[in-house]
Parts: C-alpha cells; structure tokens; sequence
C-alpha cells in the first residue's frame, strides 16, 4: 500500500573526499562529520568497517587502523543532513536574499558607517552638509527662529530656541554664552560675529577671518 500524507522534507548534502599516493593512516577532510556511521570509506574499492577507522576533530580528520601504501585508492563519501550547518561560501549572498528592513542599527558595528557610505545632502533634515576640503559635519534641520548650540566640549549639537536664550518669559531674552575661546577659529568670510563679554582668549589660540568680531 502506499503512503498516504505529506512526506517529510530532508535535506541531505553529499561531500566526497579522495586520497591517493598516501603512505598515512591519518586524513583531514574539508568537512565535520556528525558521527561515523555518516562516512562510507572505501579502500581500492573495498567498504571499510566502522571499526576499520575512527573520526575526531573540525573538520574532521579519519584515522585508520592501519596506513596506506603508495599504491592505495580511499574514498570517503560523507552524508550532511538536515540540522547540520552547512557553511556557505564566501561571496555568495546577494541583496536580493535580504528581507527588506533585515539590516537593523543593532546589525551595524559601531563607526561601520563612514563619510564614503553617507550621501552628502544640501538642507534638508539629516543632510549632511559639506564644507570646504574634506571636512564635514552631520546636523539636524532647525525650523525659524531657531539657532545651533554646541554644548561644553563640543559633544553634541542641538538647536535652541532664541538663538540660544534660555529664560525671561515667553520674550527668551536671556542669551548665554562661555567666556573662554580655546580652540583656533575662523569667522566666515563676509560674516560678522558677535559674543556676550567678558570674553578671554587662550594663549596661542588664533583667531582669524575677513569678518567683524564684536564683543557687547
């Protein structure tokens, strides 16, 4: 009578390694055998009994009770089944076997992601806006009235209502800034900039540019 039902699905690899010219008892397949009843080992055409060889290691490596001669012909036949991990080979994965989303932040090693892999944008919120050389820097769109503070030892970027001012009522007319320059700057050409003083400089800190820098 046959069978009536759905088969069970089984997927079963064959690996096949030959040896020949060898004078060794020990060989290191390319593959981990599960056990020994998974291998078929033939000498000069002849089944070898289970207790003809032993396996150890990964990959696995199969002794022989006793060595070849030079003029010998093994063959080892290896069976892979469902549940074994087959290994695939390097290059082989295409875009197309990625589910879309599959490559989440937690997927990404941190600084994986370099200046080369980004799009360099123009306005836009999330651009990255380009300057001159190589230098460039990631910053969120602001909306009006809005203008950018870097916080102390300049680790974050941010927009702040007011240009920056904190208190005073609905007015915000209370602006702060620090009161010491320590890193070297350069005022944008043809741009004017203004700081709340007292304002001191580091020694050997410079500052230049074409532009006006007014102290109130």
């Amino acid at each position: 009578m046959s069978y009536l039902g759905q088969a069970e699905l089984k997927n079963t690899e064959l690996k096949v390694f030959n040896v020949t010219s060898s004078t060794s008892a020990t060989h290191v397949l390319s593959w981990t055998a599960p056990n020994e009843q998974s291998l078929f080992v033939t000498i000069n055409g002849v089944k070898q009994q289970e207790d003809a060889y032993s396996i150890a290691g990964s990959p696995t490596t199969v002794t022989l009770s006793s060595a070849l001669v030079a003029t010998d012909k093994m063959e080892v036949v290896g069976v892979v089944d469902i549940g074994e991990i087959t290994v695939v080979g390097d290059n082989t994965i295409s875009s197309g076997k990625l589910a879309p989303n599959a490559v989440t932040t937690a997927k990404i090693a941190n600084n994986a992601v370099d200046g080369t892999k980004i799009a360099m944008g123009s306005d836009a919120a999330g651009d990255i806006l380009t300057y001159t050389g190589t230098d460039y820097v990631r910053l969120p769109k602001g909306t009006a009235g809005q203008a950018l503070k870097i916080n102390t030892g300049a680790t974050a970027v941010e927009w702040g209502d007011g240009g920056g001012a904190t208190g005073g009522g609905t007015d915000k007319i209370f602006y702060e800034n620090g009161q010491s320059v320590t890193a070297a700057y350069t005022v944008t050409a043809n741009n004017n900039a203004v700081s709340a003083g007292p304002v001191t400089v580091t020694a050997n800190v410079t500052l230049t540019g074409t532009s006006e820098w007014v102290i109130v």
